[in-house]
């Protein structure tokens, strides 16, 4: 089993409360056109590169994209206030999303935080067509175009300065570009009890999984309208 769902395993009693200052609600669609869900055949099944960004492009308003703690949306709920968290889909395709939006009506700017099976996601993007449950999302002065990770990639970016802060996308399209990354990872006993000190367990040998990321960006008049960030590991 891959450390952080170790660690999950021991703190979901403790994290579990905190997902209750949101309420949830379902829905039993695939409107959710922002998803990485949403298949798209020109962005599915990329080739990843043997590399991983910096970790900062997986960290936005302080929140980071992964951290065990943060399962059920506590840190984006104490960040940005209470929003409904959505359910949709079931098994593999199952994801909790909640939703945020700028105060200023006339940018529409969105920011969703988004957890799957093993993924965890982010999305920041303007306009767009409705979907169900948009109507749940909680406006926050936070959130606005001058929004960015905290290695700066944010809207209204022109493919070639995208390129100068990641590198050569994975597959690039007219207005499209997507980054797939995949490393391979080992941690000894040691290194996870220094990692995790208030674990009451340690496992007994090496683990190894699979770190994955990929980077999505769309482009309307040449600039970024629509940015999904997504990182997970794989046993």
């Amino acid at each position: 089993m891959k450390p952080e769902a170790i660690l999950f395993a021991l703190l979901l009693p403790l994290i579990h409360p905190m997902a209750q200052r949101g309420y949830s609600s379902g829905y039993e669609d695939n409107s959710d056109w922002w998803s990485t869900y949403a298949e798209n055949p020109e962005t599915s099944n990329v080739r990843p590169q043997h590399r991983l960004p910096t970790a900062t492009n997986f960290r936005i308003l302080g929140i980071t994209l992964g951290d065990s703690h943060n399962r059920n949306f506590p840190d984006v709920i104490a960040r940005l206030g209470n929003a409904a968290v959505i359910s949709r889909g079931d098994g593999s395709r199952g994801r909790s999303q909640i939703c945020y939006s700028s105060t200023e009506k006339s940018e529409q700017i969105h920011l969703i935080f988004e957890e799957g099976e093993l993924e965890n996601s982010f999305y920041l993007f303007a306009h767009g067509p409705d979907w169900s449950g948009s109507d749940r999302c909680v406006p926050s002065k936070l959130i606005s175009t001058s929004l960015s990770t905290a290695s700066g990639l944010h809207l209204g970016q022109t493919r070639q300065q995208l390129e100068a802060m990641l590198g050569k996308p994975s597959v690039a399209h007219e207005k499209t570009s997507v980054y797939s990354f995949e490393v391979e990872r080992t941690i000894t006993p040691a290194e996870f009890k220094k990692l995790y000190p208030n674990s009451p367990s340690t496992p007994n040998e090496t683990l190894t999984y699979s770190e994955e990321a990929r980077i999505e960006a769309r482009f309307e008049n040449s600039k970024v309208t629509y940015l999904a960030v997504s990182r997970w590991e794989v046993n």
